[in-house]
């Protein structure tokens, strides 16, 4: 049970500390790229590039072998102006995010429950379904707005010499999908305890 509370109290640390580090890196970013107040209706995106046929590759000074090397660029960082579907999406997707943290809640209350001796109850597996849904869900609407910013990106920029490169999954959707699958284990041993408890 120590190791429980040990491994809950270190899950928690390092959830609250990726959220404020994501969260102030974000701001400062967003602070910085600010500039004049005519400029906020842009937004910073990379754009995956691959050069076509007609390219001609620029060259870099190599100083080990002294001389001029060719490069090709495969992603770039540019401006792009805010879609009303965008705009739309994001305003819609606030419910999501009062769901995700809802989600937290009911983490933290399977650790509290298990602390307390509480493990295989079906309000554990309730809460576990709860959390891990509502972090598919809220991974799901930021992909969703990814997609977008990107597809909004390739419809403005042009390069001449390159093609952008299709768009490329944000989230590791594998590790989404396999914790909802130990989840759906973990309800499975809470229903088969509580009919062999009937049982007896």
């Amino acid at each position: 049970m120590k190791k429980i509370r040990i491994l809950a109290v270190l899950v928690i640390i390092v959830f609250i500390g990726d959220m404020v580090s994501d969260g102030a890196s974000a701001f400062v970013d967003g602070w910085n790229e600010a500039g004049d107040s005519t400029e906020f209706k842009f937004s910073a995106i990379d754009v995956s590039v691959k050069p076509d046929e007609t390219l001609v590759a620029d060259s870099l000074f190599n100083t080990t072998i002294q001389q001029k090397v060719p490069y090709r660029i495969t992603s770039l960082e540019t401006e792009i102006d805010s879609t009303f579907w965008r705009v739309t999406f994001k305003v819609l997707i606030f419910p999501f995010a009062l769901f995700g943290l809802y989600g937290f809640y009911c983490m933290m209350r399977v650790v509290i429950s298990v602390s307390r001796g509480k493990v295989f109850t079906r309000e554990n597996a309730n809460r576990m379904r709860i959390f891990v849904y509502a972090l598919i869900l809220v991974g799901f609407c930021m992909e969703v707005e990814h997609y977008i910013q990107y597809r909004d990106a390739i419809s403005q920029v042009q390069l001449s010499g390159y093609v952008t490169a299709p768009y490329t999954l944000h989230f590791s959707w594998f590790s989404y999908m396999i914790l909802a699958l130990f989840t759906e284990i973990f309800a499975v041993g809470v229903k088969m305890k509580e009919e062999q408890d009937l049982t007896i």
